[in-house]
């Protein structure tokens, strides 16, 4: 069953506006980094699904920011890449959290 353009982009869209950018955003940079590391490898999605146990499907789905794969998942891929899963600190998430918080101080009434 094939499904039109418009219906995809609205359930995208959708998506979107539920996570917030940050979400979609976070999405594309690890897809964005997954496919830079694979071609640096010169490797295609199939020879990585072999070496990765991972489905071929599912790389693809990862690489288009379509999937949501789970950290086994990353860590099968990253493995077989020859890489390693890390967290790095975001120092313009974290401005952005301290101009939230304080944007939320209340002045104390007079």
């Amino acid at each position: 069953m094939s499904r039109k353009f418009s219906d995809f982009m609205k359930e995208v869209e959708a998506e979107a506006r539920r996570e917030g950018p940050e979400a979609l955003q976070a999405q594309f940079k690890l897809a964005t980094e997954l496919i830079l590391l694979r071609k640096r490898r010169k490797l295609t999605q199939r020879q990585l699904s072999a070496l990765s146990g991972v489905h071929q499907s599912e790389i693809s789905r990862i690489e288009a920011g379509a999937g949501n794969p789970t950290l086994a998942t990353m860590s099968l891929l990253v493995r077989a890449l020859g890489a390693e899963l890390r967290l790095t600190p975001n120092v313009g998430a974290r401005r952005a959290v301290a101009a939230r918080s304080a944007a939320r101080v209340v002045q104390p009434a007079r």
